[in-house]
């Protein structure tokens, strides 16, 4: 009877035995990845603890990465608001002539000189009875000045600014001057100009529209040759072509047209007639530029244009040291905190348990308990 009974034990701890070891077969990687237990022979196993080192690492670079696309989402958000266009209130203060004074005579000073206050990096354009004649960026002090080519007679002079996405601010007091040349010209109509020769992307028709422009109005021969920019972006990017519009009438053609960029380099052209002509420029350096364009006709009588462009840098691509220096710079409490206070707060959890288990618990105790005994 008791070795009946002994082999019914052996037989059963042997099937168990097959069973378990059926089960890991079937699933090793899991074994090898402690994701099951392992089979039951009775005795103590080893403990194997985890590598809170490992761990630590893996929480510095979860925190490296959170940093990092924070600032990515930075800069896209950034970008957003720049190609954005949303309208606002138009400026509340208007550009003011301060020179010449209202009620001046002028005798045989063609262009003269037009001074005033205006909102600071706004464009300005300066109107002759309601023509424009000349345009420019308010600087950041708060005034421009440009040269403005008279008629003879009675001149009203009135200046307005506009913003960055062309809304005019309000209407100023004019100024009224009387110019005598030292010759009497021929009277010539005026062709119809623009309000405002800016072109701003998303708010007035594109950049390359300059290269189209299509005047309108009589252009006329006669009288003293005039000149005007009717058509230039408000703001250009460095090392972009970008087309400025010239519009040349009166005096005796051929015209020989000199455009000066503001930046030292010179556009030379000759036009046969009255018309339009769009001249190709880039810079190769950001700021504001002031543009002039002098125009000499046939008998060497000559005008002048005014414009002013600003130019800026395009956001360059970030080095690998600007990446780490702007990491570094940014504080981690502009990431996702509580998300990464709760991993770290979980791994510190275990690794407290650990310890606690491996100093104080059964498995110490037992060693203790065997000691003593």
């Amino acid at each position: 009877m008791k070795k009946l009974r002994q082999t019914t034990v052996k037989s059963s701890t042997k099937n168990r035995s097959k069973v378990v070891k059926l089960a890991h077969a079937k699933r090793p990687l899991l074994r090898h990845l402690r994701l099951v237990e392992h089979k039951h022979t009775g005795k103590l196993v080893k403990v194997h603890h985890s590598s809170y080192v490992a761990l630590a690492g893996i929480l510095v670079i979860v925190g490296f990465f959170l940093v990092l696309s924070q600032n990515i989402t930075k800069a896209a958000d950034n970008s957003i608001a720049i190609n954005a266009v949303v309208k606002g209130p138009a400026p509340t203060v208007g550009a003011t002539i301060t020179a010449p004074v209202n009620g001046i005579s002028i005798l045989n000073l063609n262009p003269s000189q037009v001074e005033g206050t205006c909102v600071a990096d706004s464009f300005v354009v300066v109107y002759d009875d309601g023509a424009l004649v000349g345009s420019t960026i308010c600087t950041a002090a708060g005034l421009f000045s440009l040269n403005v080519q008279l008629h003879e007679g009675t001149n009203i002079l009135s200046a307005r600014n506009f913003d960055d996405l062309n809304q005019a601010g309000p209407d100023t007091p004019t100024v009224t001057v009387t110019f005598t040349p030292e010759t009497v010209t021929q009277a010539i109509v005026q062709p119809n100009l623009p309000k405002t020769p800016v072109i701003i992307p998303g708010v007035t028709p594109g950049i390359s529209d300059c290269d189209n422009y299509v005047p309108t109005g009589t252009l006329n021969t006669g009288g003293e040759p005039h000149v005007a920019v009717v058509c230039v972006p408000q703001t250009v990017r460095v090392n972009e072509s970008n087309s400025i519009g010239v519009l040349v009438w009166g005096g005796a053609p051929p015209y020989a047209l000199n455009f000066k960029w503001g930046s030292g380099d010179e556009t030379l052209i000759s036009m046969d007639a009255p018309g339009y002509k769009s001249v190709k420029v880039h810079y190769a350096s950001s700021g504001t530029y002031n543009i002039n364009v002098q125009v000499t006709d046939r008998g060497s009588a000559a005008a002048t244009g005014q414009s002013a462009v600003h130019v800026t840098s395009p956001t360059q691509p970030q080095t690998l040291t600007q990446i780490i220096n702007s990491i570094a710079s940014t504080s981690w409490f502009e990431t996702p905190v509580p998300l990464y206070i709760i991993a770290v707060g979980l791994t510190l959890g275990f690794w407290g348990g650990d310890i606690f288990n491996r100093n104080f618990g059964a498995r110490r105790l037992r060693k203790r308990t065997r000691r003593a005994s």
